[in-house]
């Protein structure tokens, strides 16, 4: 049963929640003096910005590539981009050579409109021209409220490449293989050009990672597994957060059934990018995947241990939990009920039992399951949690507040109930017991922006309007990525006439969701407040 507590425990880390991530799309810069041998710094730019932001989790690039794998070559709009993969903002830009300097310009785009909100401008000498986005690189986080711990601010510094010249070999090479993969069959010429490239790349600089990933790709693609795998090991051993190249070398190890250290390395590169669909999607297919082939032997075993003794409630028991963990409840529904037929005490029996009623919206059933469960001791201690969790669902407020004020009592390092305690005594109009519960509780996490939102509001509508945006702010801080903490910091600041701080909270809040019902509202109240 050991794998089944272990699959449940890493699926539940793949859906948990994460800490807020901005999604950024980087297009194309134009290189506006034309002069065709510069061509390529326009995707050592992209490449430039996304493999900066490996390094903070907070901000996930994109390059086109990925754009074009995930919608093909058809153009979309800014907001196609935001509806369909969820793009919170767009960079593209500019740059031009005069002489032996650089100046390279992006410009931050909104999604919704697809104008530019600010142009962030940076200049450097032609042999380290990437030095021109470091400007860039910092001004974005501090754009989108995300500050930068000093791990991170250091690695935003470290050059990609230290030899100008290695870097357009790599990023020439890089533009060759892109080319080779869009043809059909696949242009193999191309790709001993982009091979070739690269390895004269790694000679003048052996410092970057840039081009032993792209290696990793090139011998990926033509089979070569081995080396592949060689290629993204040497990219991570200059790079230890390029994110890529661990996803790739997952699913290298992968294809040589090496699934443990597949999984190590895709469970790594989750922590990396939190959200990262693709990342998600390949471990958990390797979780079920490994799951399946152990869980016949399982429930043979399980079948025999009942027969062998058809009066042990524990086999039914373990044999109920088999097929709950693949969500296979019917089944799961049978075995708990032939376990409580042999012993109507089984309390955890009971708590499966409850836990299956409230998925299927038998909450009554649910409640009468879990208040056994707690009666007859389970080791599930949070079963009185689970309790005010219904009772708050089906409106039954004060039973809710008793259960989750038991939780606490029973568990009290346990946190979450005095978040849920303070919105029960919300809906019973007791604000200020639940202002104390959500404090209680934002005293003991420092990753949940929610208990600050509450309490802003509750501080809002008592009149209290610094503390309601001060309350906003913290949540902010702790989630850049929620909307309603930008709106209602942006209508209390143009309460107190402060125009200019309610536009950027509201300008925020509509790149984060362009869609939002009230948007029309918004863009009206930003434009009857722009100077």
């Amino acid at each position: 049963m050991k794998k089944l507590l272990k699959l449940s425990m890493l699926i539940t880390l793949i859906h948990a929640p994460v800490h807020a991530q901005w999604n950024i799309a980087v297009l194309p810069h134009e290189n506006t003096l034309g002069d065709p041998q510069w061509n390529w710094l326009s995707a050592a730019i992209i490449e430039g910005y996304v493999n900066a932001y490996y390094h903070v989790p907070k901000i996930h690039a994109v390059d086109e590539e990925y754009l074009r794998h995930k919608l093909g070559d058809t153009p979309v709009s800014s907001s196609d981009l935001a509806k369909k993969l969820d793009i919170h903002l767009i960079l593209s830009g500019r740059y031009h050579i005069v002489g032996s300097r650089i100046q390279i310009e992006t410009d931050l785009i909104h999604t919704t409109t697809g104008e530019v909100i600010e142009t962030f401008t940076g200049q450097a000498s032609v042999s380290a021209p990437l030095d021109a986005i470091l400007p860039v690189l910092y001004a974005i986080p501090n754009q989108l409220n995300v500050t930068l711990t000093p791990h991170e601010k250091t690695r935003l510094q470290m050059p990609m490449f230290h030899n100008a010249e290695a870097l357009r070999m790599a990023t020439e090479s890089m533009m060759a293989l892109y080319r080779a993969l869009r043809q059909s069959p696949i242009d193999d010429d191309l790709l001993t050009q982009a091979e070739s490239g690269l390895k004269r790349a790694i000679q003048r600089d052996s410092k970057s990672a840039m081009p032993h990933y792209y290696l990793g790709r090139i011998y990926e693609t033509r089979d070569k597994i081995t080396e592949a795998e060689n290629a993204y090991r040497n990219a991570l051993k200059i790079d230890f957060e390029h994110v890529t190249a661990r996803y790739r070398l997952a699913l290298s190890l992968k294809s040589q059934n090496r699934t443990e250290e597949a999984m190590s390395e895709l469970e790594q590169a989750l922590q990396q990018s939190p959200i990262n669909p693709d990342i998600q999607a390949a471990l958990s297919g390797m979780f079920f995947n490994q799951y399946a082939q152990t869980f016949e032997t399982i429930t043979a075993q399980l079948r025999q241990a009942i027969q062998a003794n058809p009066d042990d409630p524990i086999a039914c028991y373990e044999l109920a939990n088999a097929y709950n963990e693949l969500d296979r409840i019917d089944e799961a529904t049978k075995y708990y009920h032939q376990a409580l037929q042999r012993d109507s005490t089984l309390a955890d029996a009971h708590f499966k039992l409850g836990m299956i009623a409230h998925r299927k919206g038998d909450q009554e059933k649910a409640v009468d399951h879990l208040q056994k469960a707690a009666a007859h001791n389970t080791q599930f201690t949070r079963v009185h949690f689970r309790l005010g969790t219904i009772f708050h669902l089906i409106e039954r407020y004060d039973a809710a507040i008793k259960a989750f004020s038991k939780a606490i009592e029973v568990e009290p390092n346990y946190v979450i109930p005095r978040y849920h305690l303070g919105l029960s005594y919300l809906a019973t109009a007791q604000t200020d017991s639940a202002y104390e519960a959500f404090q209680k509780y934002a005293e003991r996490t420092s990753d949940d922006h929610r208990p600050h939102f509450q309490m802003a509001e509750i501080a809002r509508q008592k009149g209290e309007h610094e503390r309601a945006i001060d309350g906003y702010m913290r949540a902010i801080a702790i989630s850049p990525v929620h909307v309603p903490s930008h709106i209602r910091l942006g209508y209390l600041h143009a309460e107190h006439q402060r125009f200019d701080l309610a536009i950027q909270q509201l300008q925020t809040a509509l790149r984060l969701q362009p869609e939002h019902p009230d948007a029309e509202k918004i863009l009206t109240d930003i434009q009857k407040w722009t100077p």
